[in-house]
């Protein structure tokens, strides 16, 4: 039996009148994976050399958030550093993310249409942090 025989059936029927919406069967198909594009993360990169900006850009368009750890290019050539970061910077911003620093090491580069908060007062985090730290000094 190939294709023409079963087509043909279908066209010419076998009889049986398909007017009734009883005849007809409703199949609910679900994807047995999820949205491979709906996926983010948040990935953790170091900066050895001016090559590794690609690699943050390319996670960034990707819409991945990236943490770059800075230091290895910081310890190697200060130079080259301000070079890479300064590229990082217009590639960012090209591409309507955003990038803050967290620490003397790490920034936050996010993909476009995500926004790093900057607040003018300390938030309520830091004051937290602030208050475990004097718990764990008054503690020694």
């Amino acid at each position: 039996m190939g294709l023409r025989d079963i087509f043909g059936r279908i066209q010419t029927g076998t009889g049986q009148s398909f007017t009734n919406m009883s005849d007809y069967v409703e199949i609910e198909v679900q994807d047995s994976m999820p949205d491979a594009a709906a996926t983010r993360y948040v990935k953790v990169c170091k900066l050895y050399g001016f090559a590794d900006v690609d690699i943050s850009a390319r996670e960034l368009s990707r819409g991945n958030v990236v943490i770059l750890d800075i230091k290895p290019l910081a310890e190697r050539s200060m130079n080259e550093l301000k070079h890479a970061v300064d590229e990082i910077k217009e590639t960012v911003s090209g591409m309507g993310g955003d990038i803050v620093g967290l620490t003397d090491y790490l920034l936050v580069l996010t993909p476009p249409h995500m926004r790093v908060e900057r607040s003018p007062a300390r938030s309520e985090f830091e004051e937290s942090l602030e208050r475990v730290r004097k718990r764990g000094a008054g503690e020694r």
